[in-house]
């Protein structure tokens, strides 16, 4: 009777061990998990760092504070990963708002200050009084691309062309539309195109800037 007991002791004791290696042997390899993560943010490889995140959190529930110190490196993450975007982001838009003022300098900006608040670039050709044509194409200040079509006295205004971009972006245009025409619709879709990209980039540095900001505050808030 008094074997058995022991031989039950030796057996919890032995068990205990073995469950104590298993928790050491996970510790482990949940913080490995996490230094590669951070390994895989110094590199720029923040979807890589996001899935060894991911899978110390799926693979070791129980590693609470690995856990805890893995929360804090998320938003580490996610900041840095934002600032980088936001370079990004802020590099092309620098580099669309050059490449959009030097297509600009191939435009005649037309623009009465006593009547007009927004001027409108027009080609070279279409500059002055525009009595003769009977269709033209400017691209006011604002970026807007605007067609006139005129036919007896009679003016059409559309803001939207078709394109075929297969085609090497070739606009649609109405019947009294000579070729020079089809060149300065292209060279004004292209100016108004450029516009939409600039636009787009201060929209998407705007987001990156506020991301930072969120998660600044975010890491503030968690430090103090």
């Amino acid at each position: 009777m008094k074997q058995n007991h022991m031989m039950k002791n030796v057996l919890l004791l032995s068990v205990a061990v073995l469950l104590a290696c298993c928790g050491s042997n996970n510790t482990k390899k949940a913080y490995q998990l996490l230094s590669e993560a951070r390994t895989a943010m110094n590199q720029n490889r923040y979807d890589d760092a996001h899935v060894l995140i991911d899978s110390l959190r799926t693979t070791y529930p129980k590693e609470v504070e690995c856990r805890k110190a893995a929360l804090l490196f998320a938003d580490s993450l996610e900041l840095q990963e934002a600032k980088f975007a936001f370079a990004k982001a802020d590099s092309a838009l620098t580099f669309k708002r050059l490449e959009l003022e030097d297509m600009k300098k191939q435009f005649v900006l037309e623009k009465d200050s006593r009547f007009q608040s927004v001027g409108n670039y027009v080609v070279p050709s279409h500059a002055g009084s525009k009595t003769h044509l009977k269709f033209f194409a400017e691209v006011n200040e604002e970026g807007t691309l605007q067609i006139v079509s005129i036919d007896n006295k009679r003016q059409y205004h559309f803001t939207q062309v078709a394109v075929g971009e297969a085609r090497g972006s070739s606009a649609i245009l109405p019947p009294n539309a000579t070729a020079e025409d089809a060149l300065a619709v292209e060279q004004c879709y292209q100016l108004a195109r450029l516009f939409a990209d600039v636009k787009a980039g201060q929209k998407e540095v705007e987001k990156q800037m506020l991301k930072v900001r969120f998660y600044e505050q975010k890491i503030e808030r968690g430090n103090k």
